[in-house]
């Protein structure tokens, strides 16, 4: 009897420890300007789609309109309003669908119109200032990350979503603002890499602009740009694991069904968001697995 307790007392000192450890929690940030917010709207998606709500998100209070915003819960939409839908929805589902044994979590910031020069500057180069949604970005992350902590995970962030650009190739920018972008972006993602102690961490961003517009003058010279960062590029400013994936054949909203907005060039419809959102996650799945 002696030794069958001596025997139960060990058996539960190695399972106890075993049981108290952290589950691991895959974590992907999303950032970006109007088509990372995402603006097509949620009447519009199909059917067939159904969002995978064991998915995990959080999002900052700017977000629809602060509703649900800096707490966790189940995959849903997250735009300036609840009536539109970004990358989120098919990212988060297709994501558990290729990794189905991993718990997946999402945490995003984005502010339509932001720039990278001012707003998304990490401020972390001489005469630079850290911009406000730079600001707001990194603290959504960590306060999300802390939470997960705190709920008994361990978070593991696994890759950045980020679609963004045109405010940088805008008239009003000035030209100069789109020729540096291929610096300014390089900075921003070994910034961010820096902050949450990951530098080798998957940066996965799509191209913008795929219609050419008149006010966007800087546009030819921020596509460019966005060509030169990405890892396979060979030019000075390539960031190594950092993946370009292709956007200029998606559905613009001008397309979109009943659409309010049939001269939008700018902007990804539904099934382009969706499309964009399955992309990201697939090139993140190649690269990952």
């Amino acid at each position: 009897m002696k030794r069958l307790i001596l025997l139960f007392l060990f058996t539960l000192g190695v399972i106890l420890p075993i049981l108290a450890q952290p589950k691991e929690i895959d974590v992907y940030l999303i950032g970006g300007q109007s088509n990372a917010t995402g603006q097509a709207y949620v009447r519009n998606i199909p059917a067939s789609f159904k969002v995978d709500t064991t998915v995990r998100i959080y999002y900052s209070r700017f977000l629809n309109q602060g509703e649900g915003s800096e707490q966790w819960s189940p995959l849903c939409q997250a735009s300036e309003t609840k009536n539109k839908f970004g990358i989120e929805l098919s990212l988060g589902t297709k994501l558990q669908s290729l990794y189905p044994k991993r718990q997946i979590a999402l945490i995003k910031h984005a502010l339509s119109g932001s720039n990278l020069y001012q707003q998304w500057n990490p401020g972390n180069r001489p005469k630079n200032i850290r911009g406000e949604e730079y600001i707001k970005f990194i603290k959504t992350v960590k306060d999300a990350i802390t939470s997960l902590k705190q709920q008994g995970y361990h978070p593991i962030i696994r890759a950045m979503v980020w679609q963004q650009g045109e405010a940088d190739a805008r008239d009003i920018a000035g030209m100069e603002q789109s020729r540096q972008y291929s610096s300014n972006l390089k900075n921003f993602i070994e910034q961010i890499r820096k902050e949450f102690n990951s530098e080798n961490m998957l940066f996965v961003y799509g191209t913008v602009m795929p219609i050419a517009a008149a006010r966007f003058t800087g546009r030819e010279l921020v596509r460019k740009a966005q060509i030169a960062v990405s890892e396979n590029s060979n030019s000075e400013f390539s960031v190594n694991n950092t993946l370009l994936i292709p956007a200029d054949d998606l559905q613009m909203l001008s397309n979109d069904y009943q659409t309010p907005a049939p001269k939008d060039d700018v902007h990804l419809g539904t099934y382009g968001i969706l499309t964009l959102g399955e992309r990201f996650a697939d090139a993140i799945y190649q690269r990952l697995k």
